[in-house]
């Protein structure tokens, strides 16, 4: 191998610095707790509290893909994952549209529809969660308005879910707004203006030519919503704590209460990497199919 000469010296010096502290960062955040609970979905719950885990060999995982809870939290977590990103594409796609015409007051409604994302999630959950309120909370008093008695939001399994689809839907879309209106910058005129020439409807123009351009930003969009729903946790226990009956009960809250509630350590573990790799998996279908449309 020859010596490197004094400006390859100074490339790998500048390349240390500026990726080392991510590197330090990555390395304490993300893979160290991730070994150490690879270790701990091997082994017995009880030797986890004496500080020396036992490897107990496949048993937690046997319990996890036994368990009727964790499938059940699981069918929750896909419904809530599929119901959540279909509504905030529908909702996110029509208001881009809308501001990208440059509307009046469109330049104040963007500033207004920014406001969630300035919000931490256990405090749009308690807000949320006094509006839901049955007694006097503003969601119900505005239904009496029109006639419509509103339900006990936290009471049964349907309205539950709805609540926290509501809220998760609030606090998400305006994120999607803003990506749908990035890639909207970036659109072709000239194909907009050929269409128009052609005589093609709004609607034939936005179907035929908008939407086919903005196929990679919706799986960018796709890619890091379905990895953040999925792992939905703040308001699924500020708003219902996963009842009423375990109705609502997502993956991240049954691995919340498999760890510190029932102090099943092991089993908790074990959930936790197979939502992981879930997700990755996930993940990973989205982008292949977001680098052969940038091919």
């Amino acid at each position: 191998m020859r010596p490197l000469n004094q400006i390859e010296r100074s490339q790998r010096s500048a390349f240390w610095k500026l990726t080392g502290p991510s590197l330090f960062v990555f390395v304490f955040i993300f893979l160290i707790p991730f070994a150490y609970s690879l270790i701990i979905s091997f082994s017995d719950g009880e030797s986890v509290l004496s500080g020396v885990p036992e490897f107990n060999g496949i048993r937690n995982y046997a319990e996890v893909f036994t368990s009727a809870d964790f499938y059940s939290s699981f069918l929750h977590t896909a419904l809530f994952v599929i119901a959540t990103i279909s509504i905030e594409l529908v909702v996110a796609m029509l208001t881009a549209v809308l501001l990208n015409e440059e509307l009046p007051g469109s330049k104040v409604f963007r500033l207004i529809y920014s406001i969630p994302l300035m919000i931490a999630p256990v405090v749009a959950g308690l807000m949320w969660r006094w509006m839901f309120a049955d007694q006097y909370g503003v969601i119900n008093s505005l239904l009496g308005l029109i006639g419509i008695d509103g339900p006990l939001w936290f009471t049964s399994a349907g309205a539950a879910f709805s609540a926290i689809l509501i809220s998760n839907i609030w606090l998400a879309t305006p994120f999607v707004v803003l990506v749908l209106l990035s890639g909207m910058a970036n659109l072709s005129p000239e194909l907009n203006e050929a269409s128009e020439i052609d005589g093609a409807s709004k609607w034939q123009t936005f179907w035929k030519v908008v939407l086919p351009q903005l196929k990679p930003t919706i799986l960018i969009i796709l890619v890091i919503r379905i990895t953040d729903a999925a792992r939905v946790y703040d308001l699924v226990y500020i708003l219902t704590g996963g009842g009423p009956g375990g109705s609502t009960e997502v993956v991240s809250t049954y691995i919340y209460k498999q760890i510190f509630v029932f102090l099943r350590f092991g089993e908790g573990a074990a959930a936790s990497l197979v939502i992981t790799i879930v997700i990755l998996a996930v993940s990973i279908i989205l982008n292949k199919c977001l680098s052969s449309e940038e091919v």
